[in-house]
């Protein structure tokens, strides 16, 4: 049986920086192509109808796949669904469900999302089959990086929207300093997390008005210790002993002034194993891949990271 083929709609650009990778890029790219699909990855950033339909025709493709941007509803992917099966990936439920995620369910078979409540989507006419709820995962094929000397305490990488930049001062004047990366490219960002011995991570949104997850937590433990606020669904990825969380800046600043060597080593390395063992995109897209494909034949992602990625597995 020949492999199946996926159009994959996505930015390959950073839309801060045109010499870096999209976010989308990092989180999504080789994953299907491993786990044995020929993948097509169409750049949404030259995106017109007449040619996303010219190029899934031309490719034969089984599925299609769109990164959600939120930049309205494209109502002709309707007309895609001729062609193949359509889905949407998007993450921001409960920010823009209402405004935005609902609306999209009359043209797509399903949509793959990160958050959102289940009862929502079927409450506004997504079919039940259609619903593909799944986690973040660490991407072996774009986050590894070198292991090296730890030269830099704590780390923070990002934009410093809501809260951040107030929380960071408070670290500073704790006597904690915070190693800032702002927009840097990603490969800059893994080298500095190499370096580090813990990284932060925020759970407050943009606006303030809710904690959520964020993506980083599936990335700092492959080379440091994530140092974290509380967030939903954290404890679906990792135990306590895998991860230091934190309620207020005195207590982050507490606990890595007072944790030994070893304790720390403990941490780093319980962390690592969780995050190759559990929570890679491997292991997330076998999960849902059975309820897109009916042909789609189960792995142990295991075998799949020993196959391509056996240099930087960490077990």
């Amino acid at each position: 049986m020949k492999n199946k083929k996926i159009v994959f709609s996505l930015r390959h650009q950073h839309e801060n920086n045109s010499e870096d990778y999209s976010s989308a890029i990092i989180f999504w790219y080789g994953i299907l192509d491993r786990l044995g699909y020929e993948v097509l990855y169409y750049d949404y950033n030259n995106y017109s109808p007449d040619d996303l339909y010219n190029t899934i025709k031309e490719f034969n493709a089984d599925y299609f796949i769109h990164t959600n941007y939120l930049l309205g509803v494209h109502e002709e992917f309707n007309k895609i669904r001729e062609l193949c099966k359509v889905f949407l990936l998007s993450s921001d439920a409960y920010r823009f469900h209402d405004s935005n995620l609902k609306h999209w369910i009359p043209f797509v078979d399903g949509i793959i999302t990160f958050e959102g409540v289940k009862e929502w989507y079927l409450r506004d006419g997504l079919p039940e089959e259609g619903f593909l709820k799944m986690k973040w995962g660490f991407n072996p094929n774009t986050m590894c990086t070198e292991d090296t000397n730890k030269s830099i305490n704590v780390h923070h990488y990002g934009g410093l929207h809501g809260d951040r930049r107030f929380k960071i001062s408070q670290f500073q004047q704790l006597g904690c300093n915070i190693h800032q990366d702002g927009f840097i490219t990603h490969d800059e960002m893994k080298k500095n997390l190499s370096k580090s011995k813990y990284s932060l991570c925020f759970s407050s949104n943009a606006i303030g008005t809710r904690n959520e997850l964020k993506g980083r937590v599936i990335e700092i433990p492959s080379q440091a210790v994530l140092l974290t606020e509380p967030a939903p669904d954290l404890d679906t990825y990792f135990n306590d002993d895998e991860i230091i969380i934190f309620n207020s800046v005195e207590e982050a600043v507490d606990k890595i002034n007072s944790i030994t060597n070893e304790e720390y080593n403990n941490i780093l390395r319980k962390g690592q194993k969780a995050l190759w063992n559990r929570n890679t995109v491997y292991h997330e897209w076998d999960k849902i891949l059975p309820l897109m494909d009916p042909d789609y034949k189960s792995i142990n992602p295991i075998d799949i990271i020993k196959k391509y990625h056996n240099e930087y597995y960490k077990v």
